[in-house]
């Protein structure tokens, strides 16, 4: 296997944070590497650097034996790299054709069918006539990887964009970028799903630090040996959120948030929440599954404020709180953590102390501030680094933040552990399980459903705008939620 890329003794500093200290790796064709690490531990950098948005501070890349040191995406692009990134890079106001044929610097008529032919292959469902700004997250992502699979690259770098794909999606997905790999390519995955790495690479990096520490080939290391090398040092979690149980408030615990036979339209006037009705009572936390595009978005923006109800009703502690705006609810104890941390999560010029004194509604004392930075684990522990200096993991947890900060009355959360490695991932599920068990309530929004399974009393099934069907957490297993979500009629 001839060697396509070579990375040379790759450093990055960013003022005091070290991102990338002396990593040298070889990718040869037809390799899929995956790249695993904490949040924080250098991936996306050096992602970054073989993409031409940062440049080394020492090293160079060998593409084809001939040293490089790419400036510039499009350099990138030119030379047959081409990057699926965690946070999708589309132009908002256009449509999802538009920045697929920029991107290919082609027409929309010559890319129309192939970018129809592949959405059918995937079995996904989005007009690609509407604005970008009109699009979950996911679809976002979905737009994103046909970029990249059109583009035909030499080496595709694919940045934690699989996370959230039901698994007969995610399945066609790595079965397309296998086509990729036909003539000679390679593929970078980064991911921070262990079971992912193993199933899907053929060699595992392992990065700590912004250092290699640990070099694998697939078929021959186990989960294991991959999460100690992941984690050295790291605390013991209490896996009490797979167990917890609510025993003093059984069958008529207190229903906290009421949602009537809502309805909710999207930008087109087009119902995409269908008289929807769900009980999210005290020390319990719901969580709604379903594939991107079937109205969790629209649903989830109806209950914080920010949509408008169509038809019926939303009561909060008995309350009708229907027509009220987000700053009303926020005030009534409503905590809101958003899809994109990015875009609405926190204030990115920010420092990270600065951001959480934001989402306190009261005086937040030091040893409070680092208190939440060492139980988030936030790399790094510094609370003057501005929050734009983070990786998007780090980011996600200044976002998750303000739910240790403050005492909120119920939590609403659109993918809270998105962009979180494994450890990070169970502190959050971890905290989100304690806060139900003390009598609090939550609505999770998630695409994951280990997630789901992990913190969820009860799961919800959204297809086409309705909630198909309802489950106790001990009552259902992975397999059947997949099922009910990808082919209910």
């Amino acid at each position: 296997m001839g060697n396509l890329i070579k990375i040379v003794e790759i450093s990055k500093r960013f003022g005091d944070i070290i991102a990338l200290e002396n990593v040298s790796l070889d990718i040869g064709s037809g390799d899929i590497i995956a790249l695993l690490g904490e949040n924080g531990s250098g991936k996306t950098t050096l992602a970054k650097i073989l993409y031409g948005i940062y440049t080394p501070d020492k090293g160079y890349i060998e593409i084809n034996g001939i040293r490089k040191i790419l400036t510039s995406p499009a350099e990138a692009k030119n030379l047959g790299i081409v990057m699926v990134s965690q946070r999708p890079q589309l132009i908002d106001e256009l449509t999802a054709l538009e920045n697929i044929s920029i991107f290919l610097n082609t027409s929309v008529s010559r890319i129309y069918k192939n970018v129809e032919n592949l959405l059918h292959e995937f079995n996904i469902d989005i007009n690609v006539s509407k604005p970008v700004y009109t699009l979950s997250y996911t679809e976002k992502q979905y737009i994103e990887m046909i970029k990249a699979l059109l583009a035909m690259p030499k080496l595709m770098i694919v940045d934690e964009a699989t996370t959230y794909l039901p698994l007969s999606i995610k399945l066609k997905f790595f079965s397309m970028m296998k086509k990729v790999l036909a003539n000679g390519s390679s593929i970078i995955f980064i991911t921070h799903k262990i079971p992912e790495a193993l199933e899907f690479s053929n060699r595992i990096i392992v990065l700590r630090k912004g250092r290699i520490v640990g070099r694998f080939n697939s078929d021959s290391v186990t989960v294991e040996e991959l999460r100690k090398t992941m984690f050295e040092g790291f605390g013991e979690i209490s896996s009490d959120h797979v167990t917890r149980q609510i025993k003093d408030v059984g069958r008529d615990r207190k229903t906290v948030l009421k949602i009537d036979n809502v309805s909710v339209l999207d930008e087109y006037s087009r119902r995409v929440v269908d008289n929807v009705s769900l009980d999210v009572k005290q020390g319990e936390i719901s969580v709604i599954v379903g594939i991107a595009g079937n109205g969790q978005k629209e649903f989830c923006e109806a209950v914080v404020g920010l949509r408008r109800v169509e038809k019926g009703r939303i009561l909060f502690e008995d309350k009708d709180i229907t027509k009220l705006p987000p700053s009303k609810r926020i005030a009534m104890g409503f905590h809101y953590i958003p899809e994109d941390p990015f875009r609405d999560g926190v204030f990115l010029n920010l420092t990270i102390a600065e951001n959480l004194k934001v989402f306190s509604q009261r005086r937040i004392e030091k040893e409070v501030l680092l208190e939440t930075i060492s139980k988030l684990n936030i790399i790094p522990a510094n609370p003057s680094v501005k929050v734009y200096k983070l990786s998007g993991g780090n980011i996600q947890k200044v976002a998750i933040s303000r739910i240790f900060i403050n005492i909120p009355r119920i939590i609403i959360a659109y993918n809270p552990t998105r962009m979180l490695d494994e450890y990070s991932n169970k502190l959050v599920v971890t905290a989100l399980a304690r806060f139900a068990a003390l009598g609090g309530t939550a609505l999770i929004f998630s695409e994951d459903l280990d997630e789901a399974l992990a913190m969820g009393d009860k799961i919800a099934v959204m297809v086409r705008g309705k909630i198909v069907k309802l489950y106790d957490q001990a009552m259902v297993e992975r397999a059947e939620l997949e099922k009910v979500m990808t082919s209910y009629d």
